[in-house]
């Protein structure tokens, strides 16, 4: 790998990506992304270029001629139920897929869509690339998403990635939401028996893409991988974090408080006050979502599969070089 583009490198997973490769030896990397990096220390990488600006990034791959595309740049919210608020991840993988086509020197391209794009109570896991049941508006976006990149006739390698349930350093919402909830002994969880879920700790998920970017061309070529870890009961998950955290087990209460509860979030949040549960969470709460991984962890591996560890390097950064981002942890 020579040249290295990553769009929407700024971000969680873009951030985790570009510390792997510079740990690699990779100093030939492209950050294209119209905000600044969140680690000012990748500052000498950012390009700034908006993926909806099909003549500036075509300037930027004919200054750097990268042989690797990464495709992260996305809006990754479920906020909105309207799909043209998700035109950056539909309508600028477009553009993202015409420029690869106008550059020969690109190689290998990996597009980055999600485990939204199936999610079915009848049918829990999808038995081919191509079948697909998406979970909110922000998934149907990207069911786009993989939709053109088949019907793109690529000339380079190219593989699609479905990221579970991401988490770790670097993640920018949920040190202000969940953890900080947990580590204020408010989490409560609300059943009794395993919710299973996929998570995907962000160093073991960029582990995994470079391991597809290095893979022999028949093992990754026209295909998609879910990336993350194992299938694991939520309350495993939340669990390990709280005791980290604060030595504390989560505490179970009975599902009925939690419904009314979430109705009465339902109610505050028609009327534009923000409330942290409401009918939508708590049912997200309370169902499986596991993801097929097998094969990913099989193929690529994990760089850690140690949940306690990966649990104490996050709180490490959280209580280190992420705290001065959030003032709930600027004294911890």
């Amino acid at each position: 790998m020579k040249s290295i583009l990553i769009t929407g490198g700024s971000g969680f997973i873009g951030t985790n990506l570009i510390d792997l490769l510079i740990k690699k030896g990779h100093n030939n990397i492209v950050n294209y992304d119209k905000n600044p990096p969140i680690n000012s220390k990748q500052s000498a990488f950012w390009r700034k270029g908006d993926i909806m600006d099909e003549k500036q990034m075509e300037a930027a791959f004919k200054d750097n001629q990268p042989d690797v595309v990464i495709h992260l740049a996305a809006r990754t919210d479920t906020l909105s139920d309207v799909l043209e608020d998700y035109n950056e991840n539909h309508i600028g993988t477009l553009h993202v897929l015409n420029v690869i086509k106008k550059f020969p020197s690109v190689k290998n391209a990996i597009i980055t869509s999600t485990q939204y794009v199936y999610k079915s109570d009848d049918k829990p896991l999808p038995t081919r690339m191509d079948e697909f049941q998406p979970h909110t508006i922000y998934g149907q976006s990207k069911v786009l998403t993989e939709q053109y990149t088949h019907q793109a006739n690529l000339s380079c390698n190219w593989t699609i990635v479905r990221p579970t349930n991401i988490w770790g350093p670097w993640h920018m919402r949920y040190p202000n939401e969940l953890w900080k909830v947990i580590d204020k002994g408010m989490y409560f969880h609300p059943v009794e028996h395993p919710v299973m879920r996929t998570y995907g700790y962000v160093k073991n998920i960029v582990h995994q893409i470079y391991q597809i970017l290095v893979a022999p061309s028949e093992v990754v070529n026209h295909k998609m991988f879910y990336v993350g870890d194992a299938p694991v009961d939520s309350y495993l998950w939340l669990n390990e974090i709280s005791v980290q955290l604060n030595d504390k087990k989560i505490r179970r209460l009975p599902k009925f408080i939690f419904q009314g509860v979430a109705k009465g979030g339902d109610l505050l949040r028609s009327v534009k006050v923000p409330f942290p549960l409401y009918s939508k969470r708590f049912q997200n709460m309370i169902e499986d979502y596991p993801a097929p991984t097998e094969i990913t962890i099989e193929l690529f591996g994990q760089a850690d599969a140690s949940l306690k560890n990966n649990v104490s390097e996050t709180i490490a950064w959280l209580r280190g070089e992420g705290k001065g981002f959030f003032e709930h942890w600027k004294n911890k």
